[in-house]
């Protein structure tokens, strides 16, 4: 059940007809599925191995860090959880900008402030100036380039969505698998400023790779391509009453026609509705984080194959961009952006204020075994621990890649598999405390990466089978700035814990419930989905009364 989804086809399986009362959208042409949008792909993949196999295997240099500085282990974890913290919540901020100049430069600007917020960390004298050299300044270098590297794979692809983007999420945990031994390797070759300094070198790979996100071409407007729009249709509101008489005079529409009409063609109103568009052309922009499905990770082919846009998502032509913006029209199209990824108005969803829960939940716990794994099973004097973390990436790779295949399955309850993962997740690293030795942890390792998996892999596509595609940015927006927070408390929480009780035990305790809670509860969705429906048939008993 998708709350705010909208048929589009009969009930016998037939396009459903355009009603003349909804508005449509002028949205952009699909996607080529394929030529340049898969050297695209490659670069996201290996941007996602640099910034996240650095974030991931960030325990190493906490452990360096806890030696040097001897700090307490709670003002010592701030450095990765405002990192991580900071990298979500810019969230909003990236999608504002990715909407004013696009994903190549912001990619290069994330990149180039990462770099060199990490190579100055090499000369960091105390923990206050990593956590605002690496927590804050590499943390929204981080936050620039991890939206675009999404955005920019989803734009080029619809039917084989599901698989490009996995492809390149996949770099996470490759890059996890790899740089856990790199960088402890370094550490014991150049110590951990000069491991610093060369990664945040590496960093700067991101930015001929950031160059490689090329906008979407337009394609060529002929007469076959568009035979239904006169050359002397300017305005929306001519081209959708030429389109609206076409559609009329044939008396009926192939199915490809349909689709054309759904997905490029602009508005088909009636004279009298050209008021109301107006008004919502004046609310939002037309870059590209308004398109409904530029954050959705899975298979387009899985949704509706004629799903109606939401009213409330209208691409506007740029002569039009002018009018409506007056003097500023990127800045008014970048506000635009930011205050949609901040709607508020779905907090009284009850379905999405347990899904945000159950995020925050998830997040307080994901990072905490990231972060404590090495210096847990190094006071257990485990030899080799830095390829624990290997090992959760390494299966975090392999889960991704086998939940996002069956997740486009017909037959699977997408919203069941994820709240399973995340409860065995949380369960295993609960359990993890009761290993003494590497390969009991390494079993953990290797549960706790794969099921894991699925938050990173499945959230937006439960998210759309609970809200429907049009409110997917909205939600995902919101989402992000809870992770962000979230974030900011797991590890430090975990480190203060420490200090206070001299145990690693009660950090993996707080961190296995608060994972194991987070799909717990989201198991009560769909009696929340029954009461909703319930209450709605109900009431609309009573209007068919009246």
């Amino acid at each position: 059940m998708s709350h705010g989804a909208v048929k589009s086809r009969s009930e016998n399986g037939t396009p459903a007809p355009v009603s003349p009362g909804r508005e449509s959208t002028d949205s952009p042409p699909p996607p080529p599925d394929g030529g340049w949008g898969w050297v695209v792909v490659f670069a996201s993949f290996m941007i996602h191995i640099v910034t996240d196999g650095l974030t991931y295997s960030f325990g190493i240099f906490y452990a360096e860090f806890l030696t040097y500085f001897k700090e307490g282990k709670g003002k010592t974890a701030l450095i990765v959880s405002i990192l991580v913290g900071v990298t979500l919540s810019a969230g909003p901020i990236s999608s504002s900008f990715v909407n004013r100049w696009g994903c190549q430069r912001v990619t290069v600007v994330g990149a180039l402030l990462a770099s060199v917020c990490v190579i100055v960390s090499a000369f960091a004298n105390n923990v206050l100036t990593l956590i605002f050299t690496i927590g804050v300044g590499a943390g929204f270098g981080f936050g620039l380039i991890y939206l675009p590297a999404i955005v920019s794979v989803t734009v080029w692809f619809e039917r084989y969505r599901s698989l490009a983007t996995g492809i390149a999420v996949c770099g996470s945990g490759l890059g996890t698998f790899l740089f856990a031994p790199i960088t402890n390797k370094l550490v014991e070759e150049y110590g951990w400023r000069g491991a610093m300094a060369i990664i945040g070198a590496f960093v700067l790979n991101c930015v001929p790779l950031g160059l490689m996100f090329r906008p979407v071409p337009e394609p060529r407007r002929t007469p076959t391509s568009e035979p239904m729009l006169p050359k002397s249709s300017n305005s929306p509101l001519k081209r959708s009453q030429s389109t609206e008489h076409v559609i009329r005079a044939n008396g009926k529409i192939e199915e490809s026609d349909t689709a054309r009409l759904t997905l490029s063609q602009p508005a088909l109103n009636k004279p009298q509705e050209h008021k109301h568009l107006a008004r919502t052309h004046s609310r939002h922009g037309s870059g590209i984080m308004q398109r409904p499905d530029v954050l959705y990770q899975g298979s387009m082919t899985s949704l509706a194959k004629f799903r109606a846009p939401s009213p409330d998502r209208l691409h506007i032509p740029k002569e039009d961009q002018e009018a409506r913006c007056g003097w500023l029209p990127c800045s008014a199209e970048s506000k635009a952006a930011l205050s949609e990824m901040l709607d508020l108005s779905l907090l009284v969803d009850p379905v999405f204020i347990l899904f945000s829960l159950s995020n925050f939940l998830t997040s307080i716990g994901f990072y905490i075994p990231y972060v404590y794994t090495v210096p847990m099973s190094e006071q257990l004097g485990v030899q080799n621990s830095a390829y624990l973390i290997s090992i959760i990436g390494g299966s975090n790779l392999v889960g991704r890649i086998i939940l996002g295949f069956i997740s486009d399955k017909p037959w699977v309850n997408r919203l069941f598999a994820y709240n399973l993962c995340l409860t065995l997740a949380g369960i295993s690293t609960a359990m993890a405390m009761a290993c003494w030795e590497f390969w009991g942890l390494a079993m953990y390792a290797t549960t706790f990466g794969f099921t894991i998996g699925a938050y990173v892999g499945l959230t937006s596509v439960v998210l759309v089978d609970l809200l429907g595609l049009d409110k997917l940015t909205n939600a995902f927006g919101l989402l992000l700035l809870f992770q962000g927070i979230a974030s900011l408390i797991g590890p430090p929480l975990a480190g203060w814990l420490y200090d206070v009780l001299q145990s690693f035990a009660p950090a993996f305790f707080v961190a296995g419930g608060t994972i194991s809670l987070s799909g717990l509860i989201l198991f009560f969705i769909p009696l929340i989905e029954r009461r909703t429906n319930r209450r709605r048939w109900n009431n609309d008993a009573v209007l068919d009364d009246i």
